[in-house]
Order: structure tokens, then C-alpha cells, then sequence
């Protein structure tokens, strides 16, 4: 199957270690990604990714591929709004790096998607590239949410993704 992928970055006044906690943390991850991480961040480890959407049940599924502290997080999920059977190959590969240089840190992301299959409903059409789109929406929502929380900013995204939190 295709994948596509999906990069970005954003610079980060802080300190890798203080970005890195508040990738692990999870309750640090409830605002910034707007998911609850259920894992212990090892290598091998199961993961259990809950969206914090009102009415989502359940969690998507994957596994804690590699953790470099701080500067590698690398782990695999399948999205249940893929819409992909739970095989090898339709799992998404996400990695995130830490660079420091000067008290700042580059945090850049990695998400390997695979094509979405297509479907059809009343009145609408998803295609092969629906699944690259969402994810590219998420990173570029999520990045400056996590920048807005390491750097203690009073952003009313960052005020909205605390509420949601809760």
C-alpha cells in the first residue's frame, strides 16, 4: 500500500528535556494532542491512543517502536477513522525529533500515512488522500499547541485545549 508522508517542524523556546515531559506526560498530552497516550513509552510496548473527541469511543491501537530521550519518539498506530483492517502494512509511522541549539529545540514530526480507502456516502466521497489531509491538519493544529504549553504562553487555543482536557 501507498504511503505518503507528512513532515513538519516549529521551534520551541525551551529546552529538549522540557519538551520531551510533555510529550510523555500524559496529561500534558491531553492538551497538546488532544488524546490520552496509555503506554509506558518503551521500546516493544503496547499503545493506546484515545482521541478526546466528545462521543469518540475507544482507542486507536498501536506500539512504542523506538524512545531515544530526549530527542527520538518513534511509534506505530492504526486509526480507526482509517477505515483499514488492522494489518501490518496500515499502520501509520510516527517519529518525533528533539534538536536543541541555544536553549531552543526544533521539534520536528515524521507521520508516514497510508492511502485511505475510498468510500462513499450520502452525498459525500472520501478518497485515497483523506487520511494524509487529516493528519496533515492535526500536526499543524498540534505543534503550536505544544509550543504554546512548553513556553507557558496565554494563547485561547492553548485555553481551549486545557478545557477540553478535562
Amino acid at each position: 500500500m501507498p504511503f505518503s508522508t507528512i513532515s513538519d517542524q516549529i521551534t520551541i523556546a525551551a529546552p529538549a528535556t522540557a519538551i520531551w515531559a510533555a510529550l510523555i506526560d500524559r496529561e500534558q498530552s491531553r492538551i497538546w494532542a488532544g488524546a490520552d497516550f496509555t503506554t509506558d513509552w518503551q521500546p516493544g510496548s503496547p499503545l493506546a491512543i484515545k482521541p478526546l473527541i466528545i462521543g469518540k469511543k475507544g482507542a486507536d491501537k498501536g506500539e512504542v517502536l523506538e524512545v531515544l530521550a530526549p530527542a527520538l519518539l518513534s511509534y506505530r498506530v492504526l486509526p480507526r477513522v482509517s477505515g483499514l483492517p488492522d494489518l501490518p502494512d496500515n499502520y501509520s509511522h510516527v517519529t518525533i525529533s528533539l534538536a536543541e541549539l541555544n536553549g531552543q529545540t526544533r521539534a520536528g514530526i515524521s507521520h508516514a500515512v497510508p492511502a485511505s480507502p475510498v468510500r462513499k456516502g450520502k452525498g459525500f466521497e472520501i478518497g485515497p488522500e483523506s487520511g494524509h489531509n487529516h493528519v496533515a491538519f492535526y500536526w499543524r493544529s498540534t505543534l503550536p499547541l505544544l509550543r504554546d504549553l512548553v513556553e507557558n504562553r496565554d494563547t485561547i487555543a492553548l485555553r481551549i485545549a486545557r478545557q477540553a482536557a478535562r
